[in-house]
């Protein structure tokens, strides 16, 4: 990659659509996506680990950020991600995948971003990149290069963010928490749906050998017992009435800008 003060980032948007409304009023609409060298946009597919592969084979760029619709970039979000990916360069330059949210083991968690769902920012901006076993699908960065791809057998729309990962550490790569921070404007869950589940079980047959796995969500393990624990739990909180789901926003630049004003997020500069 070229240095920060010399050519731009060469870098490709992917995202896996199914709501222009959402997609336009997200990521389309944030600031820095016109700097993007494409934006790649696939619908249609059983998968996201089809609809990112059939992506990272059309993009021209080594840097691929693959992001969900309904997060929003803020300006001078791009800045974050070179800075931090020139330290990741100097410190590994054969990393794999980066995102904004990662597990370093069960219940430890990195990286900086807010969501809507559970309405409230998550974790706080790193200093340097930090190694982690698991990212978030929210958004990552995948380096075309390292040849790592997802695994088209994982159906749904879950836990490919872990299941990548783990496909880097396979071929000896490794992968990191960012601090670029970014706005997930979602609707919170009042349960997981069975879709989370499935893919739970697929990663606990295929990766039986790393087991334990720390996700963004619970652990996986060959008895289970988080995933029981973990809807058992949210069950009885949802009828003591003390679980309260965030819903999306219409427009999440002023939320953005609220969280600025209000000293909760410090405003990216370039």
């Amino acid at each position: 990659m070229a240095s920060r003060s010399g050519k731009s980032l060469d870098w490709s948007v992917i995202s896996a659509v199914n709501n222009e409304t959402v997609l336009r009023s997200c990521l389309l609409s944030s600031p820095d996506i016109q700097t993007a060298s494409e934006v790649i946009l696939k619908t249609g597919f059983h998968s996201a680990a089809a609809a990112y592969n059939a992506g990272i084979e059309k993009a021209r760029s080594d840097v691929l950020v693959l992001v969900h619709q309904d997060v929003y970039l803020p300006k001078g979000w791009i800045d974050r991600v070179w800075s931090a990916l020139e330290l990741l360069e100097a410190r590994d330059p054969q990393w794999a995948v980066a995102g904004v949210w990662g597990g370093k083991q069960a219940g430890e968690f990195t990286g900086h971003l807010y969501c809507s769902g559970l309405m409230r920012i998550l974790g706080q901006p790193l200093e340097a990149p930090a190694e982690v076993t698991s990212l978030d699908e929210v958004l990552l960065i995948l380096r075309k290069s390292s040849g790592v791809r997802f695994d088209n057998q994982l159906k749904g729309f879950h836990m490919y963010g872990t299941d990548i990962c783990l496909e880097a550490k396979a071929r000896g790569l490794k992968s990191y928490a960012i601090s670029a921070f970014c706005i997930h404007n979602t609707n919170g869950y009042r349960m997981l749906p069975w879709d989370f589940w499935k893919s739970y079980f697929f990663l606990r047959r295929k990766w039986k050998a790393e087991l334990p796995i720390a996700t963004s969500c619970t652990e996986i393990t060959l008895g289970c017992w988080p995933m029981l624990w973990w809807n058992a739990d949210r069950l009885a909180n949802l009828l003591l009435r003390r679980h309260y789901s965030g819903k999306r926003v219409p427009d999440p630049k002023p939320l953005y800008e609220d969280l600025v004003r209000s000293g909760k997020v410090a405003p990216a500069t370039a």
